[in-house]
């Protein structure tokens, strides 16, 4: 039995939303660095070892791709998160109108510097993928849990050594593994059912992290506006002081409500029942 409708949907799904990314279209740049991750991921597991040189190049173009849209990415989720300001409590009006102007010039630079080093051969790959065959069922479940049981210790240990700190950095690379845990998961789901409520159970903390990561680094993009104002305009320099001040506190708060999932009693219960040593 073969697993080719697990691969190709992924890489399908990919090669769609490459022109909307490079377009800067607000859904497809979300959607394609999403898509994109599950699909490195996925590639992990999925293909044979007879095409280890091709899926390293697809890897390495996709991991080139994601980078080159973060910034784009942090814009349009930067100025989500202004928008719901509101209006005269928060912040002035006026200010919130500058700031929004000053992360569309920023999105515009980003997106330009994201065409200019987007990977050439990326759609050629991608489209290399869709021509080949895959692992078998037994081979993707061996490797897609031992993957998933590797990422779910790096996440413990990372919380072990986190503790209740708040640690940005940190906790950014604790969300990478609960997400590389999860892409996991979903690609075990689609051969194993009984993996989709472990799934449900990582949504909880992913969600929390990813609130608590916006919101630093929009912190920290207030921050450098603030500091570029400082002799110019030092009026607008305080104000997004303290905005910056805001949203890092807000972030804080989203930690907060992570730890209240337990996360490190949320991982242990994930029942993979795999041995790292699985091939």
């Amino acid at each position: 039995m073969r697993t080719r409708s697990l691969l190709q949907p992924r890489t399908g799904a990919v090669l769609a939303l490459v022109v909307p990314a490079i377009r800067g279209h607000v859904e497809g740049v979300h959607d394609f660095r999403v898509a994109a991750r599950s699909l490195r991921a996925a590639l992990r597991t999925l293909t044979r070892g007879s095409d280890r040189e091709l899926v390293e190049r697809t890897r390495r173009s996709l991991r080139v791709a994601i980078r080159t849209l973060a910034d784009v990415r942090d814009r349009d989720v930067g100025r989500s998160l202004i928008l719901k300001l509101k209006s005269g409590s928060v912040i002035d009006p006026a200010l919130k109108r500058r700031i929004l102007g000053l992360s569309d010039s920023d999105r515009r630079v980003a997106l330009l510097h994201a065409e200019t080093h987007w990977p050439k051969n990326l759609d050629r790959h991608l489209i290399g993928l869709l021509r080949r065959g895959e692992a078998s069922v037994k081979t993707v479940i061996q490797r897609t849990r031992a993957e998933a049981w590797q990422q779910r210790r790096r996440a413990i240990d990372i919380l072990d050594l986190l503790g209740r700190r708040y640690a940005p950095v940190e906790l950014h690379d604790l969300r990478r593994r609960i997400r590389g845990l999860r892409y996991a998961l979903e690609v075990l789901a689609e051969v194993d059912t009984a993996a989709n409520a472990r799934v449900l159970q990582l949504k909880p903390l992913q969600s929390a992290l990813g609130d608590s990561q916006d919101r630093i680094v929009l912190s920290r993009w207030l921050a450098g506006q603030a500091a570029r104002f400082r002799r110019s305009d030092p009026g607008l320099s305080k104000a997004l002081r303290f905005q910056a001040a805001h949203f890092r506190d807000q972030s804080i708060q989203a930690h907060v409500l992570f730890l209240k999932f337990k996360p490190r009693t949320v991982l242990e219960r994930l029942a993979l029942h795999v041995d790292a040593r699985s091939d």
